[in-house]
């Protein structure tokens, strides 16, 4: 689950809670989503990011959302899977998310959203921007 920790310019977190969410998908809390034919659905690893649930969706029709968005400056803080590739470092500036949109993927160091600005390895976590933002 990913969350929003600071704003390095000072702003507060900025939600968006007027667009639905995509039809018969349910979603996570803390999961990247991103815009696609005017409703939020779940970001996939190399997608540019909208940004993330605040709270959980279940599966239906017309279902409301709120959605932390992705803006420069932003700080997120998750989790990271998998075997971290030796790239996966401060600095690196196009990881992946992971499939389910709930993690980063620390094994896929090219093509994606995500900088990573600090690595707990300890507790498997991450601080990272979004970089390709799909709102900005």
């Amino acid at each position: 689950m990913f969350r929003w920790i600071y704003n390095e310019y000072g702003a507060p977190e900025n939600r968006i809670t007027s667009i639905l969410y995509t039809n018969s998908e349910a979603g996570s809390a803390g999961q990247a989503v991103k815009l696609s034919s005017g409703r939020f659905t779940k970001a996939s690893s190399t997608d540019a990011v909208a940004g993330f649930l605040i709270a959980n969706v279940a599966s239906g029709t017309d279902q409301s959302c709120g959605v932390i968005q992705a803006r420069e400056g932003d700080v997120f803080e998750g989790p990271y899977t998998g075997t971290p590739d030796a790239g996966f470092v401060v600095g690196a500036n196009a990881v992946a998310l992971a499939n389910d949109g709930l993690s980063i993927d620390s094994e896929t160091v090219s093509g994606g959203a995500i900088v990573i600005l600090e690595v707990n390895t300890n507790k498997q976590t991450c601080r990272f921007k979004v970089k390709n933002r799909q709102l900005s």
